[in-house]
């Protein structure tokens, strides 16, 4: 956490290679160094998942909008982030009457944000199925979770991504929120440009006023 210029600035994403937890049977993250000439080259073989990333709806719907193609705007935007007490999931019962504004972001902070970074942990803080259709009716543009998934580990019909990315919803997963108190900010979140992108790494940063 910064403050410069009158605004509290919190980089809340992870740092890969240094804090990167890689789903099961995932590409795991990876570089390599070399040094010729007077200068130095890196290697970077990742997932288009991996670390701090944006899953865009071609994620699960063939023919949907690849992140390349999602207006640029998009990654700018108001966003809460609220705090959650359950130490499962995120439901609508703690949703339920928050003042959520058609368009904005909605980041979860859970305790996920303290689990150890050095393995993978099934046992996750995930969002329910019925709090992912609550935030579609509230229109917000982006979800996003202090994990490197919204859905329950063992989930295979996936209904939080079908539900979120299917009503055009982003969602933004493995955010740092340990520095973030709940509140509103301003968030900024650009993923790595490339063609028809499923999902990408991407730089998320919280704004907030002093």
């Amino acid at each position: 956490m910064k403050e410069l210029h009158n605004e509290i600035i919190i980089d809340i994403t992870r740092t890969l290679g240094l804090d990167t937890v890689s789903f099961p049977d995932d590409v795991d993250f990876s570089t390599s160094y070399t040094r010729a000439s007077g200068y130095a080259l890196s290697r970077l073989v990742m997932s288009s998942h991996s670390g701090t990333h944006i899953d865009a709806p071609l994620h699960f719907f063939e023919g949907r909008e690849s992140l390349d193609e999602v207006p640029v705007e998009r990654f700018f935007l108001d966003a809460d982030v609220i705090e959650i007490e359950s130490q499962a999931a995120v439901t609508v019962s703690e949703l339920d009457g928050y003042p959520v504004e058609p368009g904005q972001a909605v980041l979860f902070k859970t305790r996920n944000s303290d689990l150890p970074r050095e393995r993978f942990h099934e046992n996750f803080v995930y969002i329910e199925s019925d709090a992912a259709r609550w935030l579609v009716d509230k229109k917000v543009s982006l979800v996003g979770i202090d994990y490197i998934s919204v859905e329950r580990y063992d989930d295979m019909d996936f209904p939080v991504h079908k539900t979120l990315l299917g009503a055009g919803a982003l969602i933004l997963e493995d955010i740092d929120l340990r520095s973030a108190p709940p509140g509103r900010y301003r968030l900024t979140c650009l993923p790595i440009k490339t063609v028809r992108a499923d999902g990408a790494p991407c730089r998320a940063v919280l704004r907030r006023m002093l």
